[in-house]
């Protein structure tokens, strides 16, 4: 093969040398290094800015499975030993007892509330106020864009007072203030029946093209095992959310409990106290021997000049230990060396007997620091005994709590074993009752579809179970809800209503600024067509505007919904002391050492502040192919 030697560039941008011809080795051009290194080095910054982003996270993921429990983590441990799922049981199943009598469900609750109803709300008046300021000529247009602009560079904490003031003054019966929240966790129930029943109803279809295809009598028994499940897990919560189980079982597990995890982490902290004390002690302890080496260095130094032959050989050892250690890391700090040159300096001045007094001070100084150091490093070895001490009783009281748990709980878990064994029958009645309602619909769609359409039957007969469920999900939560307020009356400041609309004034100089300008984009020759074929007005927003600017909508509908999903601050003002209305951003921070007994509970945390932010990647990754054009053509491009 002969390559060519008039070094003509190739489509790889490689050059073949003259002087390599008969090697046949290849060399990069100066523009092909550029680009190998350009990228070598955006590779490692791509690299950086992963383990950037990533660590933070993979930190709370091993924090929350993490089973020490430690109060204030301080290595960087990604992998714990004996990860387990316990901190998101007790989050979902235990009340949060240390700060207020609440479980999850009633936070998430709340949570949904805020963050939905701020979304539905912003959405709704946004869209119709940003169509009325993209569409139509009006007195005040340009100054009233003008005010949204102004009020989106002021912070979100600086609306807080005037609400407050605003809110506080109005005031409401309890009843309707927890109608809202009550009625809304009806709907969702509702919702998720709806859900379920659409999702059943595809399965049920026979879709030729598909591999995977149900069997009618597969689908029936899902049901009906899903239905027990929904019943048994129904009844069950009805009954531990009772004054009953409370008082007979939850409270006695969670004081049991409770002492189990003081005495752990009492444990934990005890044990971070001695690692500690052991490694202040071990360095007192090592400088304390370097102090006592000094002393002894210093007169083996002495006793080598007082014997030297002569008043130059004395010299020549003076000499000798400046000359090899005055070069030595840390040689202004070495007492050794500053001894050796004082007595040689003495010696030059005074002879050998002046050399030998200077060793005296010497030797009297290095003997006070070696005698302070070593009482420090005995009282510093002595903390480390108390704390070793303090350990094992700590260690002793986990041992007898370990103890009491395990002998004592289990009294209470029979009883409640022995409350829902009795509770079997009638769940078990309440299924049949179920399964007798759902063969008995079968039969009558069967019966009436010669006369009227099933699907009209079924549609029907859905609307009537969704409203019994809205109703009677409605009516026991809003019992339950009353039962934790104090008072008749409450102002509209201390209500989740009062504080969606807060969040909501708040979001919707955002939402008309956005939406406003993805409707200008949007040409106004199809509003007129749709006008002229007979669409009315709102028609016409509905059928054109809305679908066409869907991307808005869904960066709309995320930013509120993650404002309302997240923000703590306006919470704390305003439903401070509501215990009833708290929500899960609000729980989390008193997991941090606010109203808990201290030491915060970190495992908890994290594993709360992963379960807060599941709905929020949830929502993004659903609203993903929107949200592009939603920022590139609408009012957030700037």
């Amino acid at each position: 093969m002969t390559i060519n030697t008039s070094a003509q560039p190739t489509a790889q941008g490689l050059r073949v040398s003259s002087s390599q011809s008969t090697t046949g080795r290849f060399t990069l051009n100066r523009r092909s290094r550029g680009i190998i290194i350009r990228q070598i080095f955006l590779q490692i910054f791509l690299l950086i800015m992963l383990v950037t982003v990533m660590f933070p996270v993979l930190w709370i993921v091993s924090m929350a499975v993490d089973p020490r429990g430690i109060s204030r983590p301080t290595d960087l441990n990604l992998i714990p030993a004996n990860a387990n799922l316990l901190a998101f049981q007790r989050l979902l199943t235990d009340p949060f007892s240390n700060t207020f009598p609440v479980y999850f469900g009633q936070l998430l609750m709340n949570s949904l509330f805020i963050a939905l109803g701020v979304s539905v709300f912003t959405v709704v008046l946004g869209s119709s106020a940003a169509y009325a300021f993209s569409r139509f000529r009006f007195i005040g247009r340009e100054a009233g864009m003008l005010t949204f602009i102004v009020l989106l560079l002021l912070p979100s904490t600086g609306i807080i007072i005037p609400l407050y003031i605003m809110f506080n003054s109005v005031v409401m019966p309890s009843s309707v203030a927890e109608f809202f929240p009550s009625i809304f966790a009806g709907i969702m129930v509702g919702i998720t029946v709806l859900l379920i029943f659409m999702l059943v109803r595809k399965l049920g279809k026979r879709n030729p093209d598909s591999v995977f295809n149900l069997p009618p009598l597969a689908i029936a028994i899902g049901v009906a095992v899903f239905s027990l499940v929904a019943i048994f897990a129904t009844i069950y919560i009805m009954f531990a959310r009772s004054p009953l189980y409370a008082e007979r079982v939850a409270q006695p597990l969670n004081s049991l409990n409770n002492t189990l995890i003081a005495a752990q982490a009492e444990v934990n902290q005890r044990s971070q106290s001695v690692a500690q004390r052991e490694t202040t002690a071990l360095r007192r302890e090592e400088r304390a021997a370097q102090a006592e080496a000094v002393v002894t260095s210093i007169n083996q130094l002495q006793a080598d000049v007082e014997n030297a032959a002569s008043d130059e050989e004395a010299a020549a050892i003076l000499q000798q230990i400046v000359t090899e250690r005055e070069n030595l890391p840390g040689a202004q700090d070495d007492y050794l060396l500053a001894s050796a040159q004082t007595a040689l300096a003495q010696y030059q001045s005074g002879g050998r007997s002046a050399a030998i007094e200077s060793f005296a001070g010497s030797i009297a100084n290095a003997s006070d620091a070696a005698t302070s150091l070593r009482e420090a490093a005995n009282s510093a070895r002595a903390n480390v005994d108390e704390a070793a001490a303090n350990l094992t009783t700590a260690q002793e009281a986990l041992a007898a709590a370990e103890v009491d748990v395990a002998e004592n709980a289990q009294a209470y878990y029979a009883i409640r074993d022995g409350v829902i064994s009795a509770m079997l029958p009638y769940i078990l009645i309440a299924w049949v009752g179920a399964l007798a309602a759902a063969a008995g619909i079968w039969l009558l769609v069967k019966g009436l579809s010669p006369r009227v359409s099933p699907n009209t039957i079924i549609i029907i007969l859905l609307l009537a179970v969704v409203g019994a469920l809205i109703a009677a999900f409605t009516y026991s939560t809003l019992q339950y809800r009353l039962t934790l307020v104090r008072g008749n009356t409450q102002t509209l400041r201390s209500t989740l209503l009062g504080l969606a609309l807060a969040f909501s004034s708040g979001g919707l100089p955002f939402a008309i600024w956005n939406l406003k300008g993805y409707f200008d984009t949007i040409p106004k020759e199809l509003e007129e067509a749709a006008l002229i074929d007979g669409a009315g007005r709102l028609e016409t927003f509905i059928r054109i505007m809305v679908p066409l600017a869907l991307p808005a909508f869904a960066i709309v509908i995320l930013f509120s919904f993650m404002s309302g999903w997240t923000e703590f601050i306006l919470s704390w003002v305003f439903l401070t002391g509501q215990t009833q209305n708290y929500t899960l951003a609000m729980s989390l921070a008193t997991l941090t050492g606010g109203a808990n007994q201290p030491p915060p509970d970190m495992q908890k945390f994290a594993a709360l502040s992963i379960l807060i932010s599941l709905p929020i990647l949830v929502l993004f990754f659903s609203f993903q192919r929107f949200i592009v054009g939603g920022l590139s053509l609408g009012g957030v491009k700037g």
